[in-house]
């Protein structure tokens, strides 16, 4: 519904800011770069622990985090562009619906990660990481709608 005065077409438009690319954009690097940390510390070999790091690159939760935080990357990167190229791009809302879906993933692959490890010693901090670069990017795409 459109305020007294100002037509609802103008009103979406100025709904639409581009922060909220830009927060998911960031967050989804942020994402990436967390799931080239180091994802759990020791592995276990022939009974004993021994100190071997294994990044997230190297697990399937990782591997999905990386190709739906690039894709956000490169998603949100594309819409920022085209934004400041033509002011009146015509992709204003629905960015947020595949920022959505990406934090999704991102969540849900991050929560899957620290219940049921990969590896016996989970690396909380780069997980919790994953976690909330998730919520952030849900965050930006919220404020596309």
């Amino acid at each position: 519904m459109a305020a007294e005065g100002v037509p609802a077409s103008a009103e979406g438009k100025e709904a639409a800011k581009p922060v909220g690319d830009f927060m998911a954009q960031v967050a989804a690097a942020i994402a990436v770069i967390f799931a080239f940390l180091t994802y759990y510390n020791q592995e276990e070999v022939g009974g004993a622990l021994i100190d071997k790091f294994t990044k997230g690159y190297e697990t399937p939760y990782g591997i999905i985090i990386i190709a739906v935080g690039a894709l956000c990357f490169i998603f949100a990167s594309a819409v920022l562009w085209a934004k400041f190229i033509n002011r009146d791009f015509w992709l204003v809302r629905s960015p947020g619906w595949l920022y959505m879906t990406c934090a999704s993933i991102i969540i849900i692959v991050s929560i899957l990660a620290m219940v049921f490890p990969f590896k016996k010693d989970p690396n909380y901090g780069a997980l919790v990481g994953n976690f909330f670069t998730g919520l952030f990017v849900a965050f930006g795409g919220l404020l596309k709608f």
